[in-house]
């Protein structure tokens, strides 16, 4: 080739790196970076002289070591190179999201090969998946709770209340979810259903049957229909702070109060407290609230109806399921000939026992036994006499309620309690890494860091398996890192320490409670 058209090949080359997005950096063997594009200088937000022959763990986030390096081996050790996503971290400590495209890089008159990165600031795209997923999961629980207060029998209502408090008290970052209904004329208020986080105190044994002229003055903008919404009780006046105070719970950093209307008239309010930290209370947050307050009001009535006298109920009922025409009624019938094709008399069908299952409590409560509701969806129960098995659905057990006698083919009759709020654990399938330590050391030990397979997640903790040999203990303490399989792939990480070892399932519980548990606990419920 010319030498001038050797130039001109050069060139072009070179404006199209300057134009580039994507940085380029390339490590020696022992994970220096030997060369550097402008754009990846640009991302690492430093001089090109103080990043050449410098550590790339340097500018890597802790959590994230791991990952690094077992992608890295990965490579080197020839399986399928696949882009991953780490954390990367600017001279002045600010991290960003990450996309890593890694290749092996040979060197002339080096024997171990170096390597060569492609990365791609995706912070933007992170961000923006995370809102979509945050929406996604803000409509999917918002039905979910519309729907089981619609659906679920009267008889459960006051356990569903408590359950779908539960979730939002999950999406609003709340410490405490009550409602609070007027009585007596509107002279009189209770607490009736409230939800709380563990370790935060209830006022709720002070608010029953209050007399409601004492915080007249602290609800009277709901008389309107307007929300109380405070993002940091202590901006607020003494005097206004104090009668907060008397009515929500211990230490309350922020508050949202919403009123509940039937029609015109003021029930009550639905309200949440945030105790740990302040929240914003954001517009979809009071939208989720009113309407899963005017939810529980429409349940309540209905439980109401329901327990009316059958001469005031039937009238009502038969807007809704209309009873059999009378002789007056006018009616369409076919006069028709009928046609039959076939007047062969059809074999007759052997039909099996099957199980039967309906309402029902027993005589004795000792007689009363318990079923689980496996990942929100089935509950199991046995036959004690031929320990037949039946697995019973969801849509059923809200049909017929919690409490539900069941009849074996065997003809065995027994009663169960399904219980709806214990934590269930979900079965999944991820992969992930262990990190031991403050994973920031620029060449870990092999026992340092690993991969983990992922048989089963709770909103308390993780079952999983080592992709290699460990010396876990019961009592031992190391940080998880896996993302889930959600449409945002959204990354968890967690303190746990190990509480089992049977038969290579390490069972742990997570020991932090953070930003983390939102995205967790909204993929529990899906």
């Amino acid at each position: 080739m010319k030498p001038d058209d050797l130039k001109k090949k050069l060139a072009d080359c070179s404006r199209l790196l300057k134009a580039s997005h994507t940085g380029l950096i390339s490590l020696d063997k022992a994970g220096l970076i030997e060369g550097i594009n402008v754009q990846a200088v640009k991302m690492l937000g430093a001089d090109r002289s103080l990043l050449l022959k410098k550590p790339i763990s340097l500018f890597i986030a802790p959590e994230d070591q791991s990952v690094f390096y077992i992608n890295r081996s990965r490579i080197f050790s020839g399986e399928l190179q696949t882009p991953f996503e780490i954390k990367l971290k600017k001279k002045d400590g600010t991290l960003w999201f990450a996309r890593v495209n890694a290749q092996p890089l040979e060197t002339p008159n080096q024997r171990l090969p170096g390597m060569l990165l492609a990365v791609e600031d995706i912070s933007p795209y992170r961000q923006a998946v995370e809102s979509l997923q945050f929406k996604e999961d803000f409509i999917n629980l918002l039905f979910s709770i519309i729907d089981d207060l619609a659906v679920w029998s009267t008889a459960d209502i006051d356990e569903i209340i408590f359950y779908c408090l539960e979730k939002v008290g999950l999406l609003s970052k709340a410490d405490r979810v009550y409602v609070c209904l007027f009585h007596n004329r509107g002279t009189r208020l209770t607490v009736t259903h409230e939800w709380t986080s563990e370790g935060i105190d209830s006022p709720s044994a002070s608010l029953q049957d209050a007399d409601l002229a004492t915080f007249s003055a602290l609800l009277e903008p709901t008389k309107n229909g307007n929300v109380i919404a405070v993002e940091d009780l202590a901006e607020l006046a003494p005097d206004v702070r104090a009668a907060h105070q008397t009515f929500h719970a211990a230490g309350i950093k922020s508050l949202i109060v919403t009123p509940l209307f039937y029609g015109h008239r003021l029930l009550g309010v639905i309200g949440c407290d945030a105790v740990r930290q302040t929240v914003a209370w954001p517009r979809e947050t009071c939208s989720l609230i009113k309407c899963v307050g005017g939810a529980i009001v429409n349940a309540l009535l209905r439980r109401r109806l329901e327990e009316t006298p059958a001469k005031t109920r039937e009238p009502l009922f038969r807007f809704i399921a209309p009873t059999a025409a009378t002789a007056g009624e006018d009616l369409f019938e076919y006069e028709g000939p009928i046609e039959v094709i076939d007047s062969a008399p059809l074999p007759t069908a052997r039909k099996e026992a099957a199980w039967h299952i309906e309402a029902g409590e027993p005589d004795a409560p000792a007689d009363l036994g318990t079923a689980l509701l496996k990942d929100g969806k089935t509950a199991n129960v046995a036959c004690r006499n031929c320990n037949r098995q039946k697995l019973i659905d969801i849509s059923e057990i809200r049909t017929l309620g919690t409490r539900i006698k069941v009849t074996c083919v065997c003809g065995n009759e027994m009663f169960f309690k399904v219980e709806l709020r214990r934590e269930h654990r979900k079965t999944v399938n991820l992969e992930g890494v262990f990190i031991r330590g403050p994973g920031d050391r620029i060449a870990m030990k092999s026992d340092d860091w690993g991969g983990i397979q992922i048989n089963n997640l709770s909103r308390n903790g993780i079952g999983f398996k080592f992709l290699d040999n460990q010396d876990i203990r019961v009592k031992d303490r190391f940080r998880v890192k896996f993302a889930l399989d959600n449409t945002a792939r959204s990354v968890i990480q967690k303190e746990v320490v190990v509480r089992s070892v049977n038969d290579g399932i390490i069972g742990c519980q997570f020991t932090s409670t953070d930003a983390c548990d939102v995205t967790l606990g909204f993929y529990m419920l899906t």
